[in-house]
């Protein structure tokens, strides 16, 4: 080997190193951390933004109202589009006004009928691209065992599945 090939060859193992560095300290399992684990939907409900006169009438998914969702470093295990062999995942503490992209019309109140103590909301944000599909599904923490998320106008509250 010359000097440059070394010099190169040191170079990019100091870069290999770095990244695993980072990958280490954020990533997708630190990311989802406080989600980690299975979540059974316990309940559905219209969300508060649908009005008897919306053109977006609520759409109940059966499969994912009856499902189970299991957050893993890398991957999600739950019913239909939910299941994901590649996700990515990034977590952000939001205000109310951030819950369902910004659905709420009265974020502070219907945050707080919700279920919401006040204050920041931890939200996992998972990204995931399955065959065609680019799916992107945001889950808000209203407490360590409980979270929600929003399909098709419909609100889905989930439950933490205890270790047995």
């Amino acid at each position: 080997m010359t000097r440059i090939q070394i010099v190169m060859a040191v170079l990019g193992m100091a870069v290999v190193a770095a990244g695993v560095g980072l990958i280490l300290k954020a990533g997708p399992a630190s990311a989802q951390e406080a989600f980690a684990g299975s979540w059974d939907v316990v309940d559905v409900q219209p969300a508060p933004w649908v009005t008897q006169t919306s053109d977006n009438q609520p759409m109940l998914n059966e499969e994912i109202a009856r499902g189970r969702i299991t957050f893993m470093a890398d991957s999600v295990q739950g019913p239909g589009f939910l299941n994901c062999d590649k996700a990515h995942y990034e977590i952000a503490k939001v205000p109310p006004e951030y819950l369902f992209q910004g659905g709420l019309t009265e974020p502070v109140r219907q945050a707080k009928e919700l279920g919401f103590k006040g204050g920041e909301i931890l939200q996992l944000s998972m990204a995931c691209i399955s065959g065609d599909a680019d799916i992107g599904m945001d889950f808000d923490l209203i407490d360590e065992d409980i979270a929600v998320f929003a399909l098709d106008n419909m609100i889905y509250k989930m439950k933490r599945v205890k270790a047995e």
